[in-house]
Formats: C-alpha cells, structure tokens, sequence
C-alpha cells in the first residue's frame, strides 16, 4: 500500500491526523518523519521483510504511526482488542509469531502480565506513553532514530485475527501485490472509487482502530491524501458535534453507535449540523 509521504511531498502541512479528544494534530509531513522512525527503529531490532509484531494499543495518536512505519518496512501488523486478557494475547501473540509486542500505559495490567506469565517467544517489548518493567519507551526508541527512509523499503500489511466465536481466533491476512512502497495498491483504489474516498476526504473514526474496519477506513483515508479524526473513545453527543466541527464527509459506524445517538434528547440531536 503506497505510503502518505507521496502526499507529504505536496502538502506537507496538511492535516492527515487529528485526535478528537486532545485535538493533538499530526501532519502529513510528520507523519511521513516518524514512520521513517518507526520504520528504521524495525531495522535496528533486527526486524525484516515478513516478520511480524503484535501491538496492543488504545486509540492514540502512535497507533496509525506505527501502522505506517511498519507498512514501510514490510513487516505483518497484527492490532490485538484491548479487551483480551492474558490467554487470549498470548494466545494471539504466539500464532502470529511476533518478534515485538508494543503496548500502551493504560493497558499495562495485562501487558506485564503477557511478558511475565505469557510464555511468548519475543525479545523486544516496547511501551507507548509511559513504561512497566520488562518494557522499553517507545517513544525514546523512536525518537532517536533518523527521519530518512531505510534503504530496504517494502510493502507491509495488517493480519486482523478473527473473534473466535467458534473456536480460536484467526489470523486473516492480505498478500500486498508489490513490494514497491509507492505503487498504487488496486483495493485501496477501488473502494476509494466505490465510496468517493479521495484528497478532500474527512473521515470521522469513532471506533476500535483494532477492528478490521476501522482500520482499513483509516488506511484508505490516508493513502488517498484525506484526513482522518480519531475518537479516542465513543461518545455520541461528541460524535455529532464533531462531524459539524471538521465537515466531516466519510464515517463507519456499527448499529450500537446509532442506538446511543438516537437515545440523545431531541434536542440534543437537533444541535448540530
């Protein structure tokens, strides 16, 4: 899947991330700079082409980061539910054969548990906004790598496990058509064309980035050169009045989501554009 540097090229300071609830911005030309990062802190862990991470994250501005560095750096992604336990991610962790596990500070509690207790054959383990015992910073690792892109570039791709209703979680997993990072990728290019995804699209997210959609939505939003407006958790006042605040023009919502807007006060409702 070609990466947003190609729009970083045009429009640096374009916003390709916006977090809803800190109003955190992070531009296209950022967001190139620190996939390079990510990407090159892969390397210097002895990541390559094929292996695979698993990332337990919240929504955070880090997550999409991440994503794209390791989409640069051909690595398999693998986004774990923040609801698992211990088993589960383990369980998960081991399937995908993961050579790194990236966690968050408010999802500490298991994270220490999976390291302590998970029996998981990984080395590297790195913590995003704060750090436990047997976790590394995330962001002092990645800051101090260099902002050029490695020299071995190759597509990447998320490996979304299934939610084992009947029986153990899958991994489902998409082959990229190229191993060129800035070739156009045909899936993103037919459902941009299907649903009118493209530069000028504002894409409200108020879901799990965990989830298969809401992820590829994001992915999708940017390779088309769009803007995408995370919510860090759903509320459905917020909701609205996000959409009226950015102009949104794309989103992907579940039935539960409409259920809680539509038990909003008329007059609630009626507030915003």
């Amino acid at each position: 899947m070609p990466h947003p540097s190609i729009t970083a090229e045009t429009y640096p300071h374009k916003p390709a991330i916006i977090m809803a609830g800190s109003g955190e911005m992070v531009t296209y030309a950022q967001l190139d700079e620190r996939s390079n990062q990510a990407a090159q802190l892969f390397r210097s862990l002895g990541l390559k082409k094929g292996d695979h991470i698993g990332m337990m994250l919240t929504n955070n501005r880090q997550f999409l980061e991440i994503c794209w560095g390791a989409q640069r750096a051909g690595l398999i992604y693998t986004p774990i539910s923040t609801h698992l336990m211990l088993d589960e991610t383990a369980y998960i962790l081991k399937n995908c054969g993961a050579k790194l596990f990236i966690a968050c500070l408010p999802l500490a509690e298991v994270a220490e548990k999976v390291v302590a207790e998970g029996n998981i054959q990984i080395e590297n383990f790195l913590m995003v906004e704060g750090i436990k015992p047997g976790f590394e910073s995330w962001e002092e690792a990645v800051d101090a790598q260099p902002t050029t892109r490695i020299e071995d570039e190759a597509n990447g791709m998320p490996m979304v496990y299934s939610s084992g209703t009947t029986g153990q979680p899958k991994g489902v997993f998409l082959a990229p058509a190229s191993d060129d990072v800035d070739a156009p990728y045909p899936l993103a290019i037919s459902l941009g064309a299907a649903f009118g995804f493209g530069e000028e699209t504002i894409y409200l997210s108020p879901a799990p980035l965990y989830h298969a959609a809401p992820l590829h939505y994001n992915l999708m939003t940017l390779y088309q050169g769009g803007t995408t407006i995370v919510m860090e958790k759903f509320e459905p006042e917020r909701a609205l009045q996000l959409i009226e605040e950015h102009k949104v023009t794309h989103s992907q919502w579940v039935p539960i989501m409409f259920i809680r807007m539509l038990k909003l006060p008329e007059e609630v409702r009626a507030r915003y554009d």
